[in-house]
């Protein structure tokens, strides 16, 4: 499934052996980042294993953030994991400096994502 819409964020989700794939594309913006959440979350209600690839983001605010962190209590919730899969330097440096990169396990890539799963 993939939405796109005005704001420049396009969403596409998938399974890969109960895994739950989510790739973000453009910015995570106070305008985004309700769509994030209408989304997103729902795939921690179905899924205990996510990889959130962010590998095509280019921009985050500290809402889009705050989704992010949303997404990773909800699936702590059921014992699960959220890996973060393909984060540019500059999304790093504000995961980094918000103290976000302590909640989530990074991976290089997608596929590594994957492979970390296995």
């Amino acid at each position: 499934m993939s939405l796109q819409n005005a704001y420049a964020l396009e969403i596409s989700t998938s399974e890969h052996k109960g895994i739950a794939i989510v790739s973000l594309v453009g910015e995570i913006t106070a305008e985004t980042a309700p769509i994030l959440e209408s989304e997103v979350l729902p795939q921690a209600r179905r899924f205990h294993r996510i990889v959130l690839d962010v590998s095509g983001v280019h921009a985050v605010s500290s809402i889009g953030l705050r989704k992010i962190l949303m997404l990773y209590r909800a699936v702590k919730l059921h014992d699960g994991q959220v890996l973060l899969a393909g984060m540019n330097d500059a999304l790093r440096r504000v995961m980094w400096a918000a103290g976000f990169l302590n909640y989530f396990i990074i991976a290089e890539s997608l596929e590594m994502a994957l492979a970390a799963y296995d």
